[in-house]
């Protein structure tokens, strides 16, 4: 028999196509002479479909064929007459013609009332399969609310069985169409001019034609550009490829989240898994690991930090940002050198018009980045983009100055550069250059200066990269980046006249290379190498014990050890890492198995391995390790509103540069170990409600920690005898946007632990933090309005208690006695932040506007326990209170 493609549904908008071809010209000339040109109010649409006689001939010879014919329908209906346009020879074109001289349409309309009209139509002869083994879908997107239908929507579906994704554009009608799709579970994106990406998940099956209807909300008409951030948020667990269902928050709402004042990197620190940092850190803290345990990655290229310090902006502008993905733990071959999580932010070079750009300005700074073409295809952009805070400005006049010393209040500023080129449809190349900088200061002020305590700190960075991407005709692509880079970095603790400083400056030097090859329908592979060569000049001067680091016994405010050193060394570390990780697919990609492999030989250079003498010349070191790190990954889809999911693999971590000094470190330190599992399951309740819950565990080994020997021997003042493990369980229950509604609830139940050495107790880790609760609830008014809330709940990191102090009458001050490691708690944090916002639309351009209101209940959150200075009395360093910020952006 005879299979019409499409034939319903695209119909009507080859009907509209033509017709409006077909008046196109009479249109002209009625504007220009006469009265307005007709105009086509209806279109034809095929109400009863006759299917054309398969030639014999053709079928006994297996041949398939389209035949496209211009049909002539009358005022009712009726097809007139059909002739050939496109011939598929006599046989063919004979049975095309013969069959739709009985097709019966709808009556077109032009200016209201029934008429004749000329359409192209295509026929196809197909033969008809003895068992089928894909699935037809197709349907219509309407407008949420009215029904209208949406044209111009671009429909792309991926599944495990296709080579390159099914592209198809919604005709006039709303309508879009796919066949031969194959079976099994299909990730559907609707995206278009005043359509944010919305992505939706669908079970095809085989031999049936799936019709389906979206409502979608569309944002205010931009004619020329649609809105700048397409930026998809993904919290993976476990990371195993971006097909893989996982969290997804689009800009559209990770910018409407209170807290984040439009940077959507923020919305990070409301997901599943991630601790509350101090005020003032800017630290991530993923599932209880320390800070520098997770590794940031710009476009491949690793970076000292997400978050400007005091954590109120991530480094990069997000008009730049077109992905963040936040791996906690079991993430793939392809990344390494970390202990923790991983998170890969992927940028963009903003286009969509000749000239795009946005300002900004709010409580906290002012940014502006711009977008040029520089040819007339568009293929050559330069972008710029710079922010800087004057939030010091006004707090330093409004606050007074003992608030000053307490609350962190930090300078920063950032800029990026980047050249765009698309030399052909298949190639990209990018070149950036990115630069950060932050200055901050926080302490105790005192009547006695011997008794002031201070803390500064400030980080500057600069990175310059090139990107190549490739994409294959069969799937594959191969990326490539060089990249060079500069951190400079300092650190002063002082308590009175004692000063302990730590002074760096590196360089960095590597390439990110990645090929995607698509061997089978059911194999995919990627190979790559991860090369990084980072050569760190750096000065310390002061206390052993300071900067304090995790497992200390400290409290804020308490005088230095006594013991106090100085040394400068350089280090030079290469890491040469080749990989290879696979992804096979089974039943219709109801399993998927991804095995992987990453060899990492390491290898370093102290320029001294002995403590500076007095005539002693340096003897300089070189260590090289060889890991072999072995990753596995399984996803299993039983039912299309099931998923479940696990993953396994062991890193390494080379030690800090900062501990590999003879005098306050150990230049012999060996890479630190780690083991993690990850087991998870996804409900998909409806389209748009959804739970997550994942389950881990991690556990490290050859830990950095402080010598238990109270007189250690010359550069060993750090023993890699430390260990520790986390557990626990997050969910993440979520509602995508549905009637202008969004929001969901992420919870995290965890333990993280540490040993100091071999038999040591097990107690908490400094980053420990059992609960961790956030809730965001957002919904779009009528007119552009738009209210959010986000309440926050996180208990408290742990702290040694003082029990008790003596004087130290050599030194003429108090000493405290502490109780048992880890054994309180800075109280639990808790906030409400509530945000309203407008967006107005200024002819080609739209301002948006908004006020938010941060810890609206002014709850007086402890961030850091601090002592009198005879440790009789205790208080606590208090956070921001209420803090209400007004911003504004105007996109162009």
């Amino acid at each position: 028999m005879a299979v019409l493609s499409n034939m319903y549904f695209k119909s009507a908008g080859l009907a509209l196509l033509a017709a409006l071809v077909a008046l196109a010209p009479a249109g002209a000339a009625a504007r220009a002479y006469g009265p307005p040109a007709p105009q086509l109010t209806r279109a034809p649409e095929l109400v009863e479909f006759v299917p054309a006689t398969y030639p014999e001939s053709e079928r006994a010879a297996g041949r398939q064929a389209a035949v496209v014919l211009r049909l002539h329908i009358d005022e009712t209906g009726a097809v007139e007459s059909a002739e050939v346009t496109e011939s598929a020879g006599p046989a063919f074109d004979a049975a095309a013609v013969a069959a739709a001289r009985k097709f019966r349409f709808s009556p077109a309309e032009i200016d209201g009332k029934p008429s004749a009209i000329k359409i192209a139509y295509r026929y196809e002869f197909e033969l008809a399969s003895a068992a089928p083994t894909t699935a037809a879908f197709h349907g219509v997107v309407k407008r949420r609310g009215t029904g209208v239908p949406v044209a111009g929507v671009t429909v792309t579906v991926s599944a495990p069985g296709l080579a390159a994704p099914a592209v198809a554009v919604t005709d006039a009608a709303g309508r879009f169409a796919f066949t031969d799709l194959p079976p099994g579970t299909a990730s559907v994106t609707l995206a278009g001019e005043r359509l944010p990406a919305l992505e939706i998940t669908e079970e095809l099956e085989s031999g049936k034609e799936h019709d389906l209807a979206y409502e979608v909300s569309l944002v205010d008409p931009e004619p020329e550009a649609p809105s700048g951030d397409d930026l998809e948020i993904v919290v993976v667990a476990p990371p195993l490829r971006r097909e893989v269902v996982s969290t997804a928050v689009r800009a559209e709402e990770a910018g409407k989240v209170p807290g984040t004042s439009g940077d959507v990197l923020r919305v990070v620190e409301s997901l599943p898994g991630v601790a509350r940092s101090a005020a003032g850190s800017g630290q991530l803290i993923v599932w209880g690991a320390a800070p520098q345990d997770t590794r940031v990655y710009v476009d491949g290229v690793p970076i000292p930090r997400l978050y400007h310090e005091g954590g109120l902006r991530s480094v990069i502008h997000p008009m730049l940002v077109d992905s963040i993905e936040l791996v906690p733990g079991g993430y793939g071959a392809a990344f390494g050198r970390g202990l923790g999580g991983m998170v890969s932010v992927g940028t963009r070079t903003p286009d969509g018009k000749r000239v795009r750009g946005r300002l900004a300005a709010d409580t906290l700074d002012a940014s502006a980045v711009v977008s040029v073409a520089l040819d007339k295809r568009e293929r050559v952009r330069l972008a710029l983009a710079a922010r800087a805070s004057y939030l010091k400005l006004w707090a330093d006049r409004l606050l007074d100055p003992s608030a000053r010393a307490f609350l962190p209040i930090p300078r920063y500023g950032d800029g990026q550069l980047r050249l765009s080129i698309k030399p052909s449809a298949r190639d990209r190349i990018e070149i950036v250059g990115l630069a950060s900088g932050d200055r901050f200061s926080r302490g105790i002020p005192s009547a006695d200066p011997a008794l002031a305590v201070l803390d500064q700190r400030r980080l500057d960075f600069g990175r310059v990269y090139a990107r190549w991407t490739r994409d294959d005709d069969d799937g594959g692509s191969l990326t490539v980046t060089p990249f060079v880079g500069y951190t400079r970095a300092r650190q002063v603790s002082s308590y009175g006249d004692v000063a302990t400083s730590l002074a760096s400056s590196s360089w960095l030097v590597g390439v990110r290379a990645n090929r995607r090859i698509r061997a089978a329908r059911w194999l995919h592979f990627d190979v790559g190498l991860d090369a990084e060569v980072n050569v760190t000049s750096l000065a310390r001067r002061g206390s052993l014990g300071l900067p304090a680091r995790e497992g200390d016994i400290r409290v804020f405010g308490q005088p230095p050890p006594d013991q106090i050193g100085g040394d400068d060394w350089q280090t030079t570390t290469i890491g040469l890492a080749p990989y290879a990780q696979a992804e096979l697919s089974f039943w219709s990609g109801k399993l998927r198995v991804l095995p992987g492999l990453r060899v990492d030989p390491y290898a370093r250079s102290v320029s001294r391995r002995n403590p500076p003498a007095s005539g002693a010349p340096a003897v300089g070191l070189f260590e090289q390790d060889f890991a072999v790190e072995p990753r596995f990954a399984v996803v299993g889809e039983p039912h299309w509103r099931v998923q479940l999911r696990g993953a396994a693999g062991l890193y390494r971590q080379m030690p800090a540069v900062e501990d590999l000094s003879a005098v306050f470190g150990n230049p012999r330190l060996p890479t630190s170990r780690a083991l993690h599992t990850v087991v998870g399951a996804a409900v998909q309740f409806t389209r748009t409600l959804s739970l997550d819950v994942t389950g881990f565990f991690t556990r490290s080994g050859r830990l950095a920690m402080r010598s238990p020997v109270d007189s250690p021997l010359p550069g060993q003042a750090l023993a890699p005898i430390g260990s520790g493990r986390s557990y626990g369980a997050q969910l993440l229950l979520r509602q995508e946007m549905y009637k202008g509604l969004f929001g969901w609830v992420a919870y995290t139940l965890m333990r993280s632990e540490r040993q100091n050495g071999p038999d040591a107790p097990v107690r908490l880790s400094d980053y420990d933090q059992t609960h961790i609760l956030t809730a965001v609830l957002a919904y779009a008014l009528p007119r552009g309005f738009e209210i959010s809330g986000r309440f926050r709940y996180a208990t408290g990191f742990p702290r040694t208690p003082v029990v008790g102090a003596y004087h130290d009458s050599t030194f003429d001050r108090f000493q405290p006695v502490f109780g048992a490691h880890n054994s309180t708690r800075i109280p639990a944090f808790v906030q409400l932040d509530l945000r309203i916002g407008k967006r107005f639309a200024i002819a080609r351009t739209h301002l948006d506007v908004f006020l938010e209101v941060l810890n609206a209940w002014n709850r007086k959150n402890a961030e850091e326990i601090a002592y009198s200075p005879d440790f009789a009395a205790r208080d606590y360093i208090r956070g921001f209170p209420v803090l209400p910020a007004f911003g504004l952006q105007w996109e162009f």
